[in-house]
């Protein structure tokens, strides 16, 4: 058989499409129109996508909108709305904070200049006693090494190391 676009090379793919009627036709082409038809195919999918993507994101956009409009938003724990928290600026519960999530990341990032999550200081006992649970940890690192190596006194040495830092006392 011969392509049917050309009219010159022996066809060698057949080509089934529905055509705006809903029937069935076939085409037979040649390799060199079959590469052209699929490269213009291909870009009347691509263009086809797009505007259905477009489409697509333009209506969940809208239901997302309407959603989690902010004068629909409603803490389920103990009711306040998110426009009530607009005019208060506080919130009624500990769940509001979940439930107005979105809202209140960027809010809280412009009153803290940017900072989305707390920067502040750490009170000193709590800071002494993540510094001595790091070097714990350190140390029961070293200790299983020199335990490995056979390196007993140097071990016996760490150990009571870490027995001090458990007590509260101070390594040496």
């Amino acid at each position: 058989m011969i392509c049917q676009k050309c009219g010159e090379n022996k066809a060698v793919i057949a080509i089934q499409q529905l055509n705006d009627a809903g029937k069935v036709e076939s085409s037979y082409l040649c390799e060199n129109c079959a590469a052209e038809e699929a490269i213009s195919s291909e870009k009347d999918l691509v263009k086809a996508m797009d505007a259905f993507s477009e489409v697509a994101l333009d209506f969940l956009t809208l239901l997302q909108k309407e959603e989690n409009s902010p004068e629909k938003l409603v803490c389920e724990n103990c009711h306040l709305t998110f426009e009530d928290f607009l005019q208060t600026n506080r919130v009624g519960c500990e769940e509001c904070y979940s439930a107005f999530q979105a809202q209140l990341i960027p809010i809280i990032g412009r009153v803290q200049n940017g900072y989305k999550k707390h920067v502040g200081k750490v009170p000193i006992e709590v800071e002494h006693a993540e510094d001595v649970q790091n070097e714990i940890i350190g140390l029961q690192e070293k200790l299983a090494l020199l335990v490995k190596n056979e390196e007993f006194e140097e071990a016996a040495i760490v150990r009571d190391e870490i027995r001090a830092l458990k007590a509260g006392g101070e390594a040496k």
